[in-house]
């Protein structure tokens, strides 16, 4: 039995992914024509509309997100047989990753560069985004994010949690004073973490020493959406924020001097966890299996 939209697969996977006809045609190496025409063709030979487009607008029908999902797995399963009967140790092939913006532009893009330095045959996209995706639907192989529970249909890697405690800099506490209990930090100004779904200004410290458990409110002067601009105002000494080693591990040596952690003998309870996220498969490409072990090893690490 002849199967005439098998040759298709890969343009209309690379048109699913890049969500344009130039993205897909610059990927694939080919012109706009042939990858518009491809798309043509394959609808034609289904008999079925997959993705509407205009000159502003480029969607894939609901006929269309099915379609790729199950291609999408063929493809991959293909792949993994092709590799077996190989016996290559070569990793190749597009690599789309997402990742908590608030987080991933911190500790990601130096190892995500790093890998690719190594597999120069990879072809790696990182999208940072807080916005919660459909990894299926999106053609994302692996993504990192912070929560509680990850979604369900994917397979997902616990990395580490997140331990946020009190810092300011050394300018800022001369000038306002130390405190020694949790309930004196209404007397600082806070930069807090705010979004779209929820803002952290509610913490419980609890202290071993005291058998204490102090639940605080802060008051937001200076709130942002990204971990990374927590830490330049900090820096700058606008205020206290509470934060984890993951988001000052990019601080100089000499930055860290002048880095005061407030209340060191009470902790928080540990926040957000970080996964990494991948769609629950039978059969993972090796690209994104390599992906996956070497952050599961360098994340541990940090």
């Amino acid at each position: 039995m002849e199967i005439k939209w098998l040759p298709y697969i890969p343009t209309y996977i690379a048109l699913c992914e890049e969500k344009s006809i130039a993205g897909a045609a610059n990927r694939l190496g080919c012109s706009n024509a042939h990858a518009s025409r491809q798309l043509r063709q394959l609808e034609d030979i289904l008999s079925v509309q997959l993705i509407q487009r205009t000159t502003r607008q480029f969607n894939l029908t609901h006929d269309g997100i099915n379609f790729y999902k199950q291609v999408k797995s063929l493809f991959e399963k293909a792949e993994n047989i092709n590799e077996s009967l190989c016996d290559t140790d070569q990793i190749a092939g597009k690599l789309r990753v997402a990742a908590s913006a608030s987080f991933g532009s911190l500790i990601l893009t130096e190892p995500l560069a790093e890998l690719s330095r190594h597999y120069p045959e990879l072809d790696i996209e990182v999208i940072f985004t807080e916005k919660p995706l459909d990894l299926i639907e999106s053609g994302f192989d692996v993504a990192f994010y912070l929560t509680e529970t990850p979604p369900e249909g994917y397979v997902g890697h616990f990395l580490r949690a997140r331990y946020c405690k009190p810092f300011a800099h050394k300018r800022y506490i001369e000038e306002h004073g130390g405190i020694t209990h949790p309930t004196e930090l209404v007397k600082y100004r806070h930069i807090l973490y705010r979004n779209t779904e929820f803002t952290l200004d509610k913490w419980t410290f609890t202290s071993e020493n005291a058998k204490e458990a102090v639940k605080v409110k802060l008051q937001s002067a200076f709130s942002v959406n990204l971990v990374g601009a927590m830490v330049d105002a900090m820096m700058c000494g606008t205020g206290v924020a509470m934060l984890d080693e993951f988001a000052l591990s990019k601080l100089s040596t000499s930055q860290r001097k002048n880095l005061v952690q407030l209340l060191p003998q009470w902790q928080t309870d540990p926040i957000l966890p970080l996964y990494i996220l991948y769609p629950k498969r039978e059969y993972l490409p090796k690209r994104t299996k390599l992906l996956v072990e070497y952050f599961k090893e360098h994340l541990q690490s940090v």
